[in-house]
């Protein structure tokens, strides 16, 4: 992942380290404004209602980096959902999961293919229908949605009005950010970077529960018994940075395609998109509960 560290030492800005002006709503309008600009302007933008990405992902596993294809399907206003397959035992295993939001359907699902004979893969299972953990799913879906749609078209879904107010300035040996403070429903809160030369989003911080990824695997022998249930430990908020570069035009669009994210200080994965399609025609069950 040299590539990920070296965006992360060279894009990371200090959060504590910029000087807050109250310039109010009118600055953040400003700088918006600029920033759709950079990205082909409000007419091409407003006319932006889904996108199709595709390409390969590497993500820190415990101490392992593991690689594998991912897909991102958004579809506006309410509609999202990533695909990964990756091959967490190095070998010809291949753990498939879906995750996402269709309205008020939480999507998620996952499966294994040519696990080796003998060897056992678990992932964790979706929630259960009407439960506490499903109603969390939705919420964290819905603001994942919303951070997906600000980073790459600088719009807000219309289930989550978001409201924006200029936070200051932020530098970094690179160069210089302006900073958004961004709100919205349900607690959502982040910071929104734009470069101050290009004006393009450069980078998101936001707190939010470390992502887990679970495997077990074994080989040979028999499947052990699952575990007795416990309640689960109580998840820790931390700084969830997302960064992005390698903007390219996609249909006079400008967008990233290459997206990377650190988890409380660490690298934790990088997206590397080989394509990318505007208002693709999706397939009929492509958001549809698997």
């Amino acid at each position: 992942m040299q590539r990920l560290i070296a965006v992360l030492f060279s894009v990371a800005m200090t959060l504590g380290g910029y000087a807050a002006r109250a310039a109010g709503d009118t600055k953040a309008s400003e700088l918006l404004a600029q920033a759709r600009a950079s990205l082909g302007g409000e007419s091409k933008l407003a006319k932006v209602q889904g996108l199709s990405c595709a390409g390969t992902v590497q993500r820190a596993i415990g101490d392992r980096q593991v690689t594998g294809d991912v897909s991102i399907d958004l579809q506006l206003p309410d509609k999202l959902l990533r695909s990964d397959s990756i091959s967490p035992m190095g070998d010809a295993a291949l753990v498939v999961t879906e995750q996402g939001i269709n309205g008020e359907q939480l999507l998620r699902h996952s499966k294994t293919l040519n696990t080796p004979p003998g060897a056992v893969i678990r992932v964790p299972p979706p929630p259960a229908r009407g439960s506490e953990a499903e109603a969390q799913g939705l919420r964290n879906s819905r603001a994942e949605l919303a951070r997906l749609a600000l980073s790459l078209l600088l719009a807000a879904p219309p289930a989550m009005p978001l409201e924006f107010k200029y936070a200051g300035e932020a530098e970094s040996p690179d160069g210089k950010a302006d900073v958004l403070d961004v709100t919205g429903p349900s607690s959502f809160a982040a910071k929104l970077f734009l470069d101050k030369s290009s004006h393009r989003p450069l980078m998101m911080v936001y707190r939010g529960v470390s992502p887990r990824v679970v495997v077990q695997s074994q080989r040979g022998g028999t499947p052990p018994a699952e575990p007795a249930h416990t309640p689960p430990p109580v998840p820790e908020q931390v700084d969830i940075n997302v960064f992005l570069d390698d903007y390219q035009a996609v249909d006079g669009v400008m967008l990233p395609h290459h997206i990377t994210r650190s988890v409380d200080g660490q690298p934790s994965e990088e997206i590397v998109f080989k394509t990318i399609k505007v208002n693709p025609a999706f397939k009929a069950d492509t958001f549809a509960p698997k």
